[in-house]
């Protein structure tokens, strides 16, 4: 028998269908919030890891998804090369520069950026600074496969500014929602994706607001939601029947298929910026939107 023939296994259909895996839970990553905010952190990143529940030899947060904060101290640098497709950056606190391939980009609190993956990036903090990222990287773990060269990335380096975010946000806060409005989201695409309507190919990025009074109504859907607070007002959300309180910077995960709901008390007076609730919520929605398997539903 040649040795390729050796390497060849036959399953019975208990083994081969229906295959079970480990349940996923909804969580709050406080501790490691925590970490990456704590005044003696040093330079490096801090993964929301959950590759000891999915079973992986490889960091990650969900099994196509994987965040991480990342702490860069005032005149240190953060350099790294992230093993997928693209990368899902937002500025936290701090401002600096960002080196990649010959270009230099400078960034403050609150701004965005969708980059090529596989490139190697040189953070660089002006002030003590937190940023946080989200990727494919588990996709490309699990397929055993490379980013693609740069020149033939999926998307190119886009830069969302805070002020004109800032505008987008004005426009969303104000704009009137139906009942069978899913919510009041900003979806963030790139020139090369806009027509997916998706950041990355297999992921979106969105910015998510609820004002007080507002509540995003229970639903489901199939793909996984990492949700990270911006700006917690007096918002919470019940994921799989259980409560989480929005806190400033944390990050919540609605597994997939989990019935789920954001909803933010409603406040006396006059409603500023402040009182509206704002988060980041980064999905797997791009393979489930290519795949016909989105399955969102209100509950």
């Amino acid at each position: 028998m040649s040795v390729h023939a050796q390497r060849a296994r036959y399953l019975p259909v208990e083994r081969g269908f229906n295959i079970e895996r480990p349940p996923i839970e909804p969580q709050a990553f406080v501790a490691e919030t925590t970490r990456a905010f704590a005044d003696d952190a040093p330079t490096g990143f801090t993964p929301l890891d959950l590759s000891a529940v999915l079973g992986t030899a490889y960091a990650a947060t969900t099994p196509f998804m994987l965040a991480r904060y990342a702490r860069v101290r005032r005149g240190e640098q953060l350099p790294c090369t992230l093993p997928a497709s693209g990368e899902m950056w937002a500025i936290l606190r701090g401002r600096g520069t960002l080196q990649r391939g010959g270009e230099t980009l400078e960034w403050r609190e609150r701004d965005m950026f969708a980059l090529p993956g596989g490139v190697v990036s040189t953070w660089r903090a002006e002030e003590d600074a937190v940023l946080w990222v989200a990727t494919d990287e588990p996709i490309l773990a699990f397929e055993g496969v490379r980013p693609e060269r740069v020149e033939r990335a999926p998307i190119e380096c886009t830069h969302y500014r805070a002020d004109d975010v800032a505008r987008e946000l004005r426009a969303l806060y104000d704009r009137p929602i139906g009942p069978d409005t899913p919510g009041r989201a900003l979806f963030m695409t790139t020139e090369r994706t806009e027509a997916l309507g998706t950041c990355l190919p297999s992921m979106t990025l969105t910015l998510n607001a609820v004002r007080p009074g507002e509540a995003q109504r229970r639903h489901r859907h199939n793909a996984a939601a990492i949700v990270l607070a911006l700006n917690e007002s007096r918002c919470t959300s019940t994921i799989g029947g259980r409560t989480f309180p929005w806190t400033r910077h944390v990050t919540l995960l609605t597994p997939a298929g989990v019935e789920h709901d954001h909803r933010n008390a409603a406040t006396d007076g006059m409603v500023t910026d402040d009182d509206v609730a704002l988060a980041l919520i980064v999905q797997d929605g791009g393979l489930h939107y290519y795949g016909r398997t989105m399955g969102f539903a209100f509950a």
